[in-house]
């Protein structure tokens, strides 16, 4: 009788969070509406829409983060929230993403068996 190990399945090892900030857009070239001397700023995920009246860019980018929710089974799940900031003439400028991925790192799993 000979014993061998056959790949059963997969196991995971880590689960991690990972965030990416992206400002792309350009805060001057904007005429923002501003409530309380602040302009306000709109975060928009898959699932949620926030108003904000701050000029704290950590504290946009600490919300944007929260509201972010990656579902999935996959190894790599992602969620994106979208910052706009919101004009005089009620337009919303885009500047800036949080990409938030979900990440599960995997192990293969070994099972013994006997061959004869």
């Amino acid at each position: 009788m000979q014993e061998v190990m056959l790949k059963a399945h997969l196991i995971v090892t880590d689960v991690h969070e990972e965030y990416h900030i992206d400002w792309c857009g350009k805060i001057a070239e904007t005429k923002p509406l501003f409530k309380n001397n602040m302009p306000i700023f709109i975060i928009i995920s898959s699932n949620s829409r926030v108003e904000l009246n701050t000029i704290d860019f950590s504290q946009i980018e600490k919300v944007a983060k929260t509201i972010t929710n990656p579902r999935g089974r996959q190894a790599i799940t992602t969620d994106i929230a979208r910052i706009y900031i919101k004009e005089i003439d009620g337009k919303e400028t885009f500047l800036g993403r949080v990409i938030h991925n979900h990440v599960k790192q995997y192990q293969q799993m070994y099972d013994k068996f006997e061959k004869r």
